[in-house]
């Protein structure tokens, strides 16, 4: 019969005392010149997935322009970038975007 192991064997000690009720072990000084990880633990402009669900008309004119694009060698070509500079035009002009 195979041995078996307490959950917080494979949780890290922070995780521990914070089930057990405990205050949380002090931070380790870390030596090492990386960067901070942002307040989200990306750096800003790392991208990360998102999906939604457009109109076929709107897709389909997405798929064109981008091929198009791509055949011109004209940038941003793909779709992903297309939709991210329309977005950030977007956010812009509603005041939701800093730039």
């Amino acid at each position: 019969m195979a041995v078996r192991r307490n959950m917080t064997d494979a949780l890290p000690p922070e995780q521990v005392a914070f089930i057990k009720g405990e205050a949380p072990p002090a931070p380790v000084a870390s030596t090492s010149d990386k960067p901070r990880p942002t307040s989200l633990g990306r750096s800003p402009r790392e991208r990360v997935t998102l999906t939604v669900r457009l109109e076929s008309d709107i897709v389909a004119a997405l798929v064109r322009a981008s091929a198009e694009r791509k055949i011109r060698q004209e940038t941003p070509y793909t779709q992903q970038d297309i939709i991210s500079e329309a977005l950030k035009q977007w956010l812009y002009e509603a005041g939701f975007w800093p730039e």
